[in-house]
């Protein structure tokens, strides 16, 4: 055995994925870290809107006993999170493609 720690599982997977032509293992600047982490709070705050909008919608349809309306309103807050997590996933890997 070498001098060093032993390596964790992680590390030794890394390695073995970038031994492969379609991995490779690529370090983020600084900026992109900044940039990523600011795209990830415009869309969690977005989500956040969206989910206070709808909710509003749905306690107020509640109230007039539309449970037709409140399932279609549970379903347009769940189609819109998983828009906007896709929205965001697609931000940030462009970021993360991105070139220094």
């Amino acid at each position: 055995m070498s001098g060093g720690a032993p390596k964790s599982a992680l590390e030794l997977a890394l390695e073995k994925l970038e031994g492969q032509d379609e991995f490779s293992v690529r370090k983020l600047s600084e900026e992109q870290k900044d940039r990523i982490a600011e795209a990830r709070r415009k869309f969690k705050a977005r989500i956040a809107e969206q989910e206070l909008s709808i909710q509003s919608q749905m306690a107020k349809a509640t109230a007039q006993g539309e449970a037709a309306k409140v399932k279609a309103l549970q379903d347009e807050l769940k189609d819109a999170r998983d828009r906007l997590n896709r929205d965001m996933e697609s931000a940030v890997d462009r970021i993360r493609q991105e070139s220094e």
